[in-house]
C-alpha cells in the first residue's frame, strides 16, 4: 500500500509500472497505440473519435482490413500485450469477436484456438474472452459461437457493441451455456442507456461482470441487486468521457460506485482509441479528486484477488 500511495501521489509513472494490476475490459485487437502500428507500417491518421460511430468508422477503417490474416491479427494482439507488461498488468481479460475465427481462419476453430494459445509471456496471464458484437450478430453465426464455447477454452463471454440494438432474446441461450460453463459471463451495459437496460441485462444474462454500467448510479434499487448478486464493474474512465457518456474524470459514477460498495475494477477498454492506459487511468482519478489513493489501492488489490484468490 505505501509503495502504491507514494508512487501515485508523486506521480511517477516509471515506478508505477513495477506495480501489480489489472485490466478486464480490454479489447484485444484495439489495444494497441498509435505510435505501435505506426512503427509497424500502418498510416493511422488523427481520425477524431468523440462518439460510438466514429469509434466504429475508425475501426472498420483502420483495424477490419489488418484481420483479414494472421500477420495482421497477431500483430495487433502482441501490441496490446507488450503494452500491458510495459504497463504492469500482470491479468489481462481481453475479448475477441468471433468473427475473427469466421474471417481470418475461415470458421477453422480448431486453428482459431491453437493462434490464440500462441501468445505466452512470463510476465502476463491472458484470458480469453469470446466477444459477440450486436450490431454485426446474425443468425447463421450461432453454431460458430456454440462451438467455440463449447472448446472450454475462453474464460468469459462478453456481448459488445451498441447496446439494445438487438434484443437480447437473441443472445440468451449463449448466456445460458456459458454459466453452465463456468465461464466469467460479462455484458456490455449501463454505458450507452440508462439503469434500466442493465436492470434487463442482470434478470436475462445473470452476468458476473458488466462492462461499464456507469449508469446504475441513476437507480438505487438496481446498484442494490447489483451490489446482492456480488457483480463485478469493469470501468474505463477515460473511454466513458470521450465517447460522451460521463462529463469529466472529477464527475465521473465511478465516485458513487464505488462509496455505495458495489465492486469495481479500473480498465482501459480500447487504448488505441483513447490513449489512456492502465496507469494514466489510477493517476487521472487520484489527480481530480474522484478517488481517494486508498481507494484506488483498494480497487488495484480486489482486481487482483479476483485471479490470485481463485
Amino acid at each position: 500500500m505505501d509503495n502504491f500511495k507514494n508512487v501515485l501521489i508523486s506521480n511517477d509513472l516509471n515506478a508505477l509500472k513495477n506495480i501489480d494490476k489489472i485490466d478486464i475490459h480490454n479489447h484485444s485487437v484495439s489495444s494497441c497505440t498509435k505510435k505501435y502500428l505506426i512503427d509497424h507500417g500502418i498510416n493511422i491518421f488523427n481520425d477524431k473519435i468523440d462518439d460510438i460511430q466514429s469509434l466504429i468508422n475508425f475501426s472498420r477503417k483502420y483495424l477490419t482490413p489488418l484481420q483479414l490474416d494472421e500477420e495482421g491479427l497477431a500483430m495487433l494482439l502482441n501490441g496490446n500485450f507488450e503494452n500491458c507488461i510495459d504497463t504492469g498488468v500482470k491479468y489481462v481479460s481481453t475479448e475477441i469477436d468471433y468473427k475473427n475465427c469466421i474471417r481470418t481462419f475461415n470458421s477453422d476453430v480448431d486453428k482459431f484456438i491453437e493462434f490464440l494459445k500462441s501468445f505466452k509471456y512470463n510476465n502476463l496471464k491472458i484470458f480469453w474472452d469470446l466477444g459477440i458484437s450486436r450490431d454485426s450478430y446474425k443468425e447463421e453465426y450461432k453454431n460458430i459461437i456454440i462451438k467455440l464455447l463449447n472448446t472450454k477454452f475462453f474464460s468469459g463471454i462478453d456481448l459488445t457493441s451498441t447496446e439494445n440494438s438487438i434484443p437480447n432474446s437473441q443472445f440468451k441461450e449463449f448466456y445460458d451455456l456459458a454459466n453452465s460453463l463456468n465461464m466469467v459471463t460479462k455484458v456490455h451495459a449501463g454505458e450507452q442507456l440508462g439503469a434500466n437496460y442493465i436492470y434487463d441485462c442482470i434478470k436475462d444474462f445473470n452476468p458476473k461482470q458488466i462492462q461499464h454500467g456507469i449508469h446504475i448510479v441513476e437507480d438505487e434499487k438496481v446498484m442494490q441487486l447489483a451490489k446482492e448478486k456480488g457483480i463485478v464493474f469493469n470501468v474505463c474512465p477515460t473511454s466513458n468521457i470521450v465517447l460522451g457518456y460521463a462529463k469529466s474524470i472529477k464527475e465521473h459514477p465511478i465516485k458513487k460506485m464505488v462509496e455505495y460498495g458495489l465492486k469495481v475494477t479500473i480498465a482501459t477498454d480500447d487504448l488505441l482509441f483513447f490513449d489512456s492506459n492502465i496507469n494514466d487511468e489510477y493517476i487521472k482519478l487520484y489527480k481530480e479528486g474522484t478517488l481517494s489513493v486508498e481507494q484506488l489501492d483498494d480497487i488495484r488489490l480486489f482486481g487482483l484477488s479476483l485471479f490470485e484468490n481463485n
